[in-house]
């Protein structure tokens, strides 16, 4: 890209996506370290509870965010000769070493030393498919190490970089929204099969192909706003997407009874919840520094930016923390004394893990990173979730 070149879409680094992705951890930690106690709670705790129970949308948010980052990217830098080279480079700078950092500081250093608890040293035999990302394959069928289960949906995600350059390659806008809505109908077919068979719910939870409408609908967005008319009335229609995607979430409550992980969740619910997300994705998009609407200022909150900086590893964090550490130090049990307590948890389960990604951002992933210029396609690619 020369210096007369216009700038691409995928040049911008936009705040409010960065806000987007934060408010996907905030949804993800709580609802993965949810230790409320299983009676009722009322008033605000059960308003908090409920919110953690349903925190599990954060995934599907991460996906719509990162099918939209990873598709304008490749979108925008078609004609670049270092095409692959550059994207598969630098997806790898930065998933690989925090990811691969984890299981060896694991499996080759405390395993040896005897310091992992016993239920994971019982099931660390599993860890081929983690090495491998493939343990969102290989959990559902009972090949899981304990601590690590929360890896299904970096696995997802490292099948969607490793193929979906492949697919989009020369592929025009147009065509590649046809090929999402295609992608979208045939992930919600398959769940609704599995449903039908009666197979386990984790087959449509974790499954690719099964939560691929979330990450090509992330895409279609992107292929959206590269259609200059269709840009134009994205632009315009800025304000309202927020509204719309509030709608689509909302209508869906009683028909899912408020997102609980049946059937209607597990067909419909996750297409609306894609939709929805990326109807917010897109909005952030669009989001300008000086915009006054509520989404805007919400989504380019400082604390909200910062998590989503951090997000990647506060993720990869959370759960080891939690599984491996924080259920020990509260007593191995499902659940809290009172729902105070429960939240006081998630709260504290929330700023470690953001200390400790800061702190892996800063001392160790920062360095791979900077590798990344090595491999630019062109100056400033976004980067993605």
């Amino acid at each position: 890209m020369t210096s007369t070149d216009p700038p691409r879409l995928s040049d911008r680094r936009v705040p409010a996506l960065d806000g987007i992705r934060g408010l996907a951890i905030l949804l993800v930690i709580p609802h993965n370290g949810n230790l409320m106690p299983s009676g009722d709670v009322h008033g605000i705790a059960h308003a908090v509870k409920d919110l953690m129970l349903n925190g599990w949308v954060g995934v599907q948010l991460f996906f719509v965010l990162s099918g939209f980052l990873i598709s304008g990217a490749l979108l925008d830098t078609q004609d670049s000769r270092s095409y692959y080279q550059s994207f598969y480079a630098r997806r790898a700078l930065r998933v690989l070493p925090l990811y691969y950092g984890v299981l060896i500081l694991t499996f080759l250093i405390l395993a040896p030393l005897g310091l992992l608890p016993p239920e994971t040293v019982n099931r660390q035999h599993n860890q081929i498919w983690l090495w491998t990302f493939l343990s969102n394959w290989s959990d559902p069928l009972g090949y899981d190490v304990k601590g690590f289960t929360h890896f299904w949906s970096l696995a997802v995600e490292e099948q969607f970089y490793l193929l979906w350059p492949l697919v989009l390659h020369r592929m025009r806008p147009e065509r590649v929204l046809t090929l999402c809505m295609g992608l979208s109908v045939t992930a919600l077919a398959v769940r609704s099969l599995i449903r039908i068979e009666g197979w386990p719910d984790d087959f449509s939870y974790e499954f690719t192909i099964c939560r691929m409408d979330a990450l090509s609908m992330g895409a279609a967005a992107a292929a959206l706003i590269r259609i200059p008319l269709w840009k134009e009335r994205v632009e315009h229609a800025r304000r309202y997407l927020p509204w719309m995607a509030l709608f689509l979430i909302v209508i869906m409550v009683p028909v899912t009874h408020d997102y609980e992980r049946g059937w209607q969740t597990q067909t419909l619910g996750y297409t609306t919840l894609a939709a929805a997300f990326a109807l917010l994705v897109l909005a952030g998009s669009c989001m300008r520094p000086t915009d006054t609407s509520w989404s805007a200022r919400f989504f380019q909150l400082a604390a909200l930016r910062s998590a989503g900086k951090y997000s990647y590893a506060m993720y990869v964090f959370h759960f080891p923390l939690h599984k491996l550490l924080g259920t020990r130090l509260v007593g191995a049990t499902e659940s809290l004394a009172s729902a105070n307590a429960a939240i006081l948890y998630a709260l504290a389960l929330i700023v470690v893990s953001y200390l400790l990604g800061w702190t892996s951002y800063h001392l160790y992933e920062k360095h791979f990173l900077r590798l990344k210029r090595l491999f630019s396609q062109h100056t400033g690619a976004v980067e993605a979730a």
